[in-house]
């Protein structure tokens, strides 16, 4: 590859980049930050887990998993919520990104905390509350989009 398709292949990178975080009324800045927070728990998670003697290779393969997931929450629920024809998708979307943000800056400092002190923190399941939320906002539109139980349609029927 020249260094002029190289440099094109990066353009083009970036604009679809650009048109994904579009798409799901994301920024750079959030993406980034999320991504700085998903990565730093899980690098205090081994820390704090070698520290302890807990470190195990089937731990370290489950956290990852749980951490992508996370990565992804948002970009389905986003997208599940365009195609259903949700209104105000953009404020859910900011929503569950800054819980998530907060929810893993939560996690980044209760690592820290516990190496330093040998001591745990409460812990907060910010994300079983924020998929509990979700799923009965699925839930709620599906309801709603469902026939009348009798069968028949009127103009009531939404």
């Amino acid at each position: 590859m020249t260094e002029a398709e190289g440099f094109a292949f990066n353009i083009a990178g970036w604009i679809s980049l650009g048109m994904i975080l579009e798409y799901f009324w994301m920024t750079q800045e959030t993406l980034i930050i999320l991504t700085v927070m998903l990565v730093l728990d899980r690098a205090f998670w081994v820390i704090n887990a070698y520290i302890q003697g807990t470190l195990q290779s089937k731990l370290m393969v489950s956290g990852l998993v749980k951490k992508l997931t996370r990565r992804m929450l948002p970009f389905i629920v986003i997208a599940i919520m365009r195609w259903a024809g949700f209104e105000k998708v953009d404020l859910v979307s900011t929503c569950i990104l800054s819980i998530l943000i907060v929810a893993e800056g939560y996690s980044v400092i209760w690592h820290i905390y516990s190496i330093n002190y040998w001591k745990q923190l409460a812990e907060i399941d910010a994300l079983k509350l924020l998929i509990e939320w979700i799923a009965n906002l699925l839930k709620s539109k599906a309801e709603e989009t469902l026939p009348p139980k009798d069968g028949e349609w009127n103009e009531n029927t939404k």
